[in-house]
């Protein structure tokens, strides 16, 4: 594959400008059969490049950025690099056509491993453990220690993606946008959409304004599919006659004080009970409905930081924040996912 290589003075390192030939072979013009995801955003797909080396093709929908405004973008995310984010490669402007490029994830999304039946992986605790912490790991970073700060917008289990380590890498934070703080009280949506189903926190329908601890409830969804084994929205072990989402459920088994009863059966009784519960009460945590009461992403990495402790996942692996990063508040400065 030719690449063009743009040196920008504000990237790490240099992203590629990549033609859009290029990737329709890639591609195989965007066949049906190369589909990694589909999303808000757009969809993703899995390129093969001539040396047999693969690539992950974002086909953005209804861009409405300029060309020098898609640039300028590039140049944000092109400086953003963390273990646990997918990051950004190339990109490509080519008529209505606006594409990124991204290293390609063998194992799919945490959603594919987690629910899609014929799926021959079991997850084992330490395993989902892990995975909690990286993913919880890589949104901090988004929240605290980039600059200017970056809100996600669109969690969910689909846009963490696994290496081929089951190693969680963030994705789908895509385009984002700069935003002054001025502007916070207006609409930050595309068109007129909040996110997954499921996902979205409650408060979201009446103001409107994404905010740090909207992406805290949105992981807080993915923690309760990791703990529990359930889809966001079809609770399998709910009663028929049962009609609400999987935090409803939650809800509801903690106000009948049966709360352990969400457990992903599979889990139980191979001496970890305590820490389930302990990543439970987590989950739980940042799925409240006041938006107030929920931790900091920081916190929530803290958290269950601690609890796999014994498992050394993050030794010499620290994040180090800058002062006064984990009050929880909207900073001055976001970036805003689209």
């Amino acid at each position: 594959m030719v690449l063009s290589i743009i040196q920008v003075s504000m990237f790490e390192n240099p992203v590629s400008k990549m033609k859009l030939s290029d990737l329709m072979k890639a591609t195989k013009q965007f066949s049906k059969e190369n589909i990694i995801a589909t999303g808000r955003t757009g969809t993703m797909y899995r390129a093969v490049l001539p040396d047999g080396s693969f690539l992950a093709v974002k086909r953005l929908q209804d861009s409405q950025h300029s060309e020098s405004q898609f640039t300028s973008e590039m140049k944000t995310l092109g400086q953003v690099r963390n273990r646990n984010l997918v990051p950004l490669l190339g990109f490509c402007i080519a008529k209505k056509e606006k594409l990124l490029v991204y290293k390609h994830t063998p194992k799919g999304s945490l959603y594919d491993q987690l629910h899609e039946e014929g799926n021959d992986c079991k997850m084992d605790w330490p395993l989902r453990l892990r995975i909690g912490i990286g993913a919880a790991k890589g949104l901090a970073y988004l929240h605290h220690t980039c600059n200017p700060r970056i809100l996600h917008r669109n969690i969910s289990s689909k846009c963490i993606l696994l290496d081929d380590d089951y190693e969680p890498k963030i994705s789908d934070f895509g385009l984002a946008r700069l935003m002054n703080p001025l502007d916070t009280h207006l609409s930050t949506f595309v068109n007129g959409e909040f996110g997954d189903i499921g996902y979205v926190a409650p408060e979201y329908g009446s103001t409107l304004v994404a905010t740090p601890k909207g992406d805290v409830y949105s992981f807080g969804v993915v923690l309760l599919e990791l703990i529990t084994g359930e889809r966001p929205t079809q609770v399998s072990t709910a009663p028929d006659n049962f009609r609400g989402n999987l935090v409803e459920w939650i809800t509801y088994l903690s106000n009948n004080s049966i709360l352990q009863d969400s457990i992903d059966k599979s889990l139980i009784g191979k001496d970890n009970d305590s820490e389930l519960m302990q990543f439970l009460k987590v989950a739980c945590s940042c799925t409240v409905t006041t938006a107030k009461e929920r931790p900091t992403m920081f916190e929530v990495y803290q958290l269950l930081r601690a609890i796999g402790e014994k498992y050394h996942f993050s030794a010499g692996d620290d994040m180090m924040l800058p002062p006064l990063s984990t009050d929880g508040e909207t900073p001055d400065e976001l970036i805003v996912a689209m």
